[in-house]
């Protein structure tokens, strides 16, 4: 199992990888954080200029996990792999809400470029992402945590 997982040796995905160990980065952590999210923001303002209501509430959506994800590098009071698990829930709980707030909205299908993805296949792939990737890290990190800060 450990060579399927062998590609997050290099990974900076949030943290820099040292001996199956977690470190702080802020170009890994701050570039997976905006990446993981930046689809919401681009949400935001094309439903904004169609329904100011959705417009701002998919902004608060996309505020939250940023928010979690500042607060987590700012105080740093866990250990990386525990903030990354969080981070990333906060991304897909966040995603699942955008999705759930333009459909709503009747905007889902109306800000797509190109084929069109249903919102089921959506709330799937959101979920299925999000449960892969905690488990890769949990496979690759996870075991044996202690939960101190690094």
């Amino acid at each position: 199992m450990a060579s399927f997982f062998s590609f997050l040796e290099k990974s900076e995905i949030g943290c820099l990888c040292s001996a199956m160990r977690l470190e702080w980065n802020a170009g890994g952590w701050f570039g997976g954080q905006i990446g993981g999210t930046v689809w919401i923001l681009v949400a935001a303002l094309l439903s904004a200029l169609r329904d100011i209501s959705t417009g701002l509430s998919l902004l608060a959506i996309f505020a939250v996990p940023n928010m979690v994800g500042y607060l987590l590098w700012r105080r740093r009071n866990v250990s990386c792999y525990r903030a990354t698990q969080t981070l990333i829930g906060a991304m897909g709980i966040s995603g699942l809400l955008a999705i759930y707030a333009l459909d709503r909205g009747h905007l889902w299908r109306e800000i797509q470029v190109g084929g069109a993805v249903s919102v089921g296949s959506a709330y799937l792939m959101v979920t299925l992402v999000i449960a892969i990737l905690m488990l890769i890290f949990y496979v690759r990190f996870g075991r044996g945590e202690n939960g101190s800060a690094s």
